[in-house]
């Protein structure tokens, strides 16, 4: 697939990162500069430059004089972000409810029906793009640079975790939907703390789907 654009860099790490969170890419698969470099049609510099990027999102691992590999998953991993990030997206909804003003809400009263849509149409991939997509958006909620860019900087990472638990049990769509539509209430209603309790109950649901999901991969 040749890449072309302005910013080459940045769309080689989108491509290749989309590539990991969907499985495409497995866990600690090398990647090969020379081979990758001729697949994108791109030079070896700007795919090192996007490989900085993808070990900045935490979705690939670089060694020196040995190149780089798709990061691995494992329990420990899944444990660490789970519980870090879940505690910076508890804080980012408890100030969302706090503080939102009038619009700020508008695109988040308009992502959830989308994904209903997608849960009643079966559409897995659809309903984890659009979750995605919101979230940066939601940011603006951090009103605090700092809490934004270290979520930001971790969410290529959970959109990994999150897909794993997606395709993994179906439930899981049905739970996070209906936690989805109680923050929405909770947000609305300026309740801080249900806010926050619907992301912390969110990612210690998720979490444990993961896990299972990699437990039974290394049985297999």
């Amino acid at each position: 697939m040749p890449i072309k654009t302005a910013n080459l860099s940045e769309q080689i790490a989108d491509h290749l990162g989309e590539r990991i969170i969907r499985g495409a890419l497995s866990p600690n698969a090398r990647l090969p500069e020379t081979d990758l470099a001729a697949e994108l049609e791109v030079s070896t510099n700007s795919l090192r430059e996007a490989f900085r990027i993808l070990e900045k999102r935490h979705l690939i691992t670089i060694f020196a004089r040995r190149g780089a590999r798709v990061a691995d998953i494992t329990e420990n991993q899944v444990k660490e972000l789970y519980d870090f990030l879940f505690l910076l997206l508890g804080q980012l909804a408890g100030r969302a409810a706090a503080t939102w003003q009038q619009g700020e809400l508008d695109d988040l009263v308009t992502v959830l029906p989308i994904i209903e849509r997608f849960h009643s149409d079966g559409d897995i991939r659809g309903a984890h793009q659009a979750v995605f997509e919101f979230l940066p958006r939601a940011l603006r909620f951090a009103r605090n640079h700092y809490l934004a860019e270290a979520i930001r900087d971790l969410m290529p990472q959970l959109q990994r975790y999150s897909y794993i638990a997606l395709t993994e049990e179906t439930t899981e769509f049905d739970v996070s939907l209906g936690i989805f539509q109680r923050l929405l209430v909770n947000v609305l209603g300026r309740n801080e703390e249900a806010a926050a309790a619907d992301i912390r109950e969110y990612g210690e649901s998720q979490c444990r789907i993961v896990l299972r999901a990699i437990a039974k991969r290394a049985a297999a």
